[in-house]
């Protein structure tokens, strides 16, 4: 290859468009995704709803940052690892069959997933777990925040905003909305151009490349409230939400549920699956405050004589006791599964139930996984229904709240740990 072949080579690789199409394979680009590529500010704020497509186009304009910016560090930060490293996934997958896979010097999986380039650029990924503790005192030149409306405030104002004023690095911001929040108040600068931030609001209608009857399909089987908030990224402030946004944000962290440890106390709840629902088992390790999650099952089309025997081995290897929902099929479930304290409910019982678990989340007494997708949006999705001249608590139309009900009685179990006294259990 000559070199004036080469040069014009680099030119073209210097257009964020050409790049990312060579990147990713593609014949084309949409007008709200080249948006992405050319949005420039000290914050980028991108308020996108699902299937847009944000992601692939952020991290091709990560890959050209790290390209045309030699010995540059770029973060990219999640509520956990695993949802921040699904950049590094996608760029490994896209680069094993673009010609830009040459960049790269080297990859590497834990204990943060790093892409580093020749020109010594690294791209690491990271989980803002933890008040942002690996995060801190690292230099950077560019930092990413995906799903960055379920990340915490303070993480945000305490680690994050000093990265970008000492340095002056970047700061791309990508979420569905999630509450007014930091998110919420970084969008409207940048709608404002105040600070120089910019923001950039996609729905699911702005990726042509989708099928419109596809697109219909899952707007008809979707509530509207969710419709609006994940697939035309509006920020809906609904005040029938049972868990407030606030609450949530602080009881999910990162950490994966560590199974049984010698000399801890556990609870398990139990929810079982009626018609098209599903059994959610949850053990809970109560051991000290706040409370974690041990393990986490959910399932659906499974006979009950085996979640019978499935129930049986977690109580015997935790040594725990059960609290499972006997309301209905779960009675006589509940009359073969070891130390098992029924629990029937009733409108006022499982107000009880919802309402101990919601003082609980309030104190900051447990937490739970950030990485449990499922667990994290039954929970937001969970309403106060008016019904009559009071209300009822149940998952928002289209929902389930299966995750919530085992939680929630797990919950009452550690918090009333007078009821195992009934049992002959070595339980403190």
């Amino acid at each position: 290859m000559t070199k004036s072949q080469m040069e014009m080579i680099a030119r073209k690789l210097k257009n964020p468009e050409m790049f990312v199409k060579l990147l990713f394979g593609y014949d084309e680009i949409a007008e709200k995704q080249r948006e992405i590529l050319y949005m420039n500010g000290s914050t980028q704020v991108i308020c996108a709803g699902r299937r847009f497509g944000k992601t692939n186009y952020v991290a091709g304009k990560i890959f050209y940052f790290a390209t045309f910016n030699p010995r540059s560090h770029i973060i990219v930060g999640g509520p956990s690892l695993d949802q921040a490293r699904i950049y590094y996934d996608l760029l490994e997958e896209a680069l094993e069959r673009s010609p830009l896979k040459g960049f790269v010097k080297k990859s590497k999986d834990s204990p943060f997933p790093t892409i580093t380039l020749k020109n010594h650029s690294v791209i690491t990924t990271r989980s803002t777990a933890y008040n942002g503790k690996y995060l801190r005192g690292r230099k950077v030149d560019l930092v990413v925040l995906t799903e960055a409306a379920f990340i915490k405030d303070s993480v945000y104002e305490q680690v994050i905003t000093p990265m970008k004023l000492d340095a002056g690095a970047p700061v791309i911001l990508e979420s569905t909305p999630n509450g007014m929040n930091y998110f919420y108040e970084e969008y409207q600068r940048g709608l404002k151009g105040a600070n120089r931030t910019v923001s950039l609001h996609a729905t699911v209608y702005d990726n042509p490349f989708l099928d419109q009857e596809e697109i219909e399909n899952a707007k008809a089987k979707t509530p509207e409230y969710v419709w609006r908030q994940e697939y035309l990224a509006e920020f809906v402030d609904d005040d029938s939400s049972f868990f407030p946004w606030k609450v949530l944000v602080e009881v999910f962290e990162d950490y994966k549920p560590a199974g049984y440890k010698e000399g801890h106390t556990y609870t398990i709840g139990v929810d079982l699956a009626k018609y098209k629902d599903y059994t959610v088992i949850v053990v809970l390790d109560t051991t000290e405050e706040p409370y974690k999650i041990a393990e986490f099952h959910r399932f659906n089309q499974i006979p009950y004589e085996e979640i019978i025997k499935l129930v049986n081995d977690i109580q015997i290897r935790y040594n725990g006791f059960v609290f499972l929902d006997a309301t209905g099929v779960g009675d006589p479930v509940a009359e073969r599964i070891n130390a098992c304290q029924p629990f029937v409910f009733s409108q006022k019982s499982k107000s009880e139930l919802l309402h101990n678990l919601l003082l609980v989340m309030e104190q900051k007494r447990i937490l739970l996984p950030s990485s449990n997708i499922t667990l994290r949006d039954e929970l937001r999705y969970f309403r106060r229904i008016k019904s009559g001249s009071g209300f009822k608590l149940e998952a928002q139309e289209g929902y389930h709240d299966d995750c919530v009900m085992a939680l929630a009685l797990a919950v009452y179990g550690a918090t009333n740990k007078q009821e195992a006294k009934s049992f002959n259990l070595d339980i403190v």
